[in-house]
C-alpha cells in the first residue's frame, strides 16, 4: 500500500489562511466600519469570484474514486451534461416557487457549508465521532446562512425580495427572534463540544466566524467567507482527494499540485464567471447594488444543488483514500490507519 498523503502540508496552510482573512477584514470593520461599508459590493464580488474555482473541478470528482476502467467518452461526458441540466433546474422551479426554493436554498447551503468546514477540521484535526461533527456542521451552518438574516434584516431584504418575491415573512421580528436564539445556541453548544473534545482551535475558528457575520455588513462578511474560508478549505479538500496527487504531494511539492488544479479549473472557472458577467448587466427594475447582489446569489444558487450531489460523493470517498490526517501541533496523524 502506498505511504499516506501528509495532509498537513496543504489543510494547516489552508486553514492559516481562511483564519487570517476573516480576522483581518473582522479588525478593518471594528476599527473603521465605514469602509465596508462603502466597499460591501465590491467585497461581496470579488469574493464571488475568488469563490469560483472551488466548483470548477466538480466533473472530475467522481472518476477519483472510480475503481472500474476508465468510461467511454459518452460516459465521461454524462456528469457534466447532468451537472448542467442540474444547475438549470434551480431557476426553472424557482420561477414556480421563489419562497420555497430560496428556503430550500438557505438550509442546504447552511448543511453544505457547516459538513464542509466539519470535514475539513476531521482531516486536519482528526476524526470526530458523528454527533461532534454534526454539531460542528449544525453551529458553522447556523452562523453562515441564518446569522447575516438575522443581525442584518434591513440590508438583506433587497435582495431576498428580488431573489424570492414573498419570503419576506423569513425577515419578520418573531422568526428573526427564534432564528437568533437558535443560533445562539448552536454555537453555545458547538464550542463547548470543541472545547470537551480538546479542540479549541475549532471553537476560536467557530467565534470568529460568528463576529464576523455579527458585526461586518453582509455582503462583505459573506464574500471574505465564501472566496477565503470555504472555498480555500474546499479546495484543500479537492487537490488531497485527487489521486494524481499523492506522489507530488509526498515530495512536497504543494506548488506544483495547486498549479494544476488551476489549469483544471480555468475554463469552467471562466464559463461561470460569463454568467455572472452576463447576469449583471442584464437590466432591471431595482437598484444596481441590490440588484446584482441578487443576481450573484442566484448564480450560487443555481450552483449549489449539483455541487452538493458532487461535494456528498467526496465525503463518502473521502476516508477510503491514503491521505493522513494532520494532529493540530504536531502534524502527526491521530492514530488514524489509511484505508
Amino acid at each position: 500500500m502506498a505511504a499516506p498523503v501528509p495532509a498537513a502540508r496543504v489543510l494547516v496552510p489552508a486553514g492559516r489562511i481562511s483564519t487570517g482573512a476573516v480576522a483581518a477584514v473582522l479588525a478593518v470593520g471594528l476599527v473603521a466600519p465605514e469602509v465596508w461599508q462603502r466597499w460591501s459590493l465590491l467585497v461581496f464580488l470579488t469574493g464571488l469570484v475568488a469563490g469560483l474555482p472551488h466548483g470548477a473541478v466538480d466533473h472530475r470528482v467522481p472518476g477519483w474514486f472510480q475503481r472500474r476502467p476508465r468510461p467511454a467518452a459518452g460516459r465521461r461526458a454524462a456528469a457534466p451534461l447532468g451537472y448542467a441540466a442540474a444547475a438549470v433546474t434551480v431557476p426553472a422551479a424557482a420561477l414556480v416557487a421563489p419562497a420555497w426554493v430560496f428556503c430550500v436554498f438557505l438550509a442546504v447551503s447552511a448543511l453544505h457549508f457547516g459538513y464542509g468546514d466539519a470535514r475539513f477540521c476531521a482531516l486536519r484535526d482528526g476524526p470526530a465521532d458523528p454527533a461532534r461533527r454534526a454539531v460542528h456542521a449544525l453551529a458553522h451552518g447556523a452562523v453562515t446562512a441564518v446569522l447575516p438574516l438575522v443581525r442584518w434584516s434591513e440590508q438583506v431584504r433587497p435582495v431576498v425580495r428580488q431573489l424570492a418575491p414573498g419570503a419576506d415573512w423569513l425577515l419578520a421580528a418573531p422568526v428573526r427572534t427564534a432564528a437568533a436564539a437558535l443560533a445562539a445556541a448552536a454555537v453555545a453548544v458547538g464550542c463547548v463540544t470543541a472545547l470537551r473534545g480538546g479542540r479549541r482551535r475549532q471553537a476560536a475558528e467557530l467565534l470568529l466566524l460568528t463576529a464576523l457575520f455579527t458585526s461586518v455588513p453582509p455582503l462583505v462578511a459573506f464574500g471574505v467567507y465564501f472566496g477565503a474560508w470555504h472555498s480555500v478549505r474546499h479546495i484543500a479538500r479537492l487537490v488531497l482527494a485527487d489521486p494524481a496527487n499523492a506522489t507530488v504531494l509526498r515530495a512536497g511539492r504543494t506548488a506544483a499540485v495547486l498549479r494544476r488544479f488551476g489549469r483544471q479549473a480555468a475554463v469552467p472557472t471562466v464559463a461561470a464567471l460569463a454568467a455572472l458577467a452576463a447576469l449583471i448587466v442584464l437590466p432591471g427594475e431595482f437598484p444596481p447594488d441590490g440588484r446584482t447582489a441578487a443576481r450573484g446569489v442566484a448564480l450560487l444558487a443555481a450552483l449549489t444543488f449539483p455541487h452538493l450531489i458532487v461535494v456528498a460523493r467526496l465525503d463518502r470517498c473521502e476516508g477510503r483514500h491514503t491521505v493522513r490526517s494532520a494532529h493540530p501541533a504536531t502534524g502527526r496523524p491521530p492514530g488514524r490507519r489509511a484505508q
